[in-house]
């Protein structure tokens, strides 16, 4: 049946790795891995964590340590409480399955996320990357689902910042810079 969605997990014939939604056999085209280094390529540089932030103001006479230990013990309050921020997105593509997983992974790869896991799924698969700590949050976790759909590709995108109320807005912002990179990352 050409042209028919192939069995799930599966490669399509007429599609190639772009219909694929196995991660391992992603992993290992050559077209998706010359993707990715120049995705790599383009990756920000990494900005301080948090603790490198606040030890740089540690040492000032006004504020001293106090500022780190303080963040630190505030943090570990937050996370006995389970206190954290957490923001949901979803948003579905034209383009298939394959094509979007490799647009998520650049996008990993380009904002300096660095894969945790992939957990593979009958119709796609769902990656688990790090939010690094910086100036505004000790870091946190972004799980994305990538999902085969009848005209195309589900995101689902879950960012969670632990520890805190409050995360000056990147939670928020990691899911639109994923959103955004999806489509302008596709490979051609």
């Amino acid at each position: 049946m050409a042209g028919a969605m192939a069995m799930a997990g599966s490669v399509q014939n007429d599609g190639g790795w772009r219909e694929e939604s196995r991660f391992s056999v992603l992993s290992t085209d050559p077209a998706v891995r010359a993707a990715l280094d120049a995705c790599l390529a383009r990756s920000a540089a990494p900005s301080p964590s948090a603790k490198q932030f606040l030890a740089a103001w540690a040492g000032t006479p006004i504020i001293g340590g106090s500022m780190l230990r303080g963040a630190e013990r505030g943090r570990s309050w937050a996370l006995s409480r389970s206190i954290a921020v957490t923001r949901n997105h979803s948003a579905e593509f034209a383009q298939p399955v394959g094509e979007v997983i490799v647009g998520v992974v650049c996008s990993l790869a380009r904002t300096g996320r660095p894969l945790k896991s992939v957990q593979q799924l009958p119709d796609g698969c769902t990656l688990t990357a790090a939010i690094p700590s910086d100036a505004r949050t000790f870091g946190g976790t972004l799980t994305v689902t990538v999902t085969r759909t009848e005209n195309g590709s589900l995101v689902r995108a879950a960012a969670e910042i632990p520890g805190q109320l409050y995360d000056w807005g990147v939670a928020k912002r990691t899911l639109a810079t994923l959103l955004a990179d999806i489509p302008a990352l596709l490979v051609p």
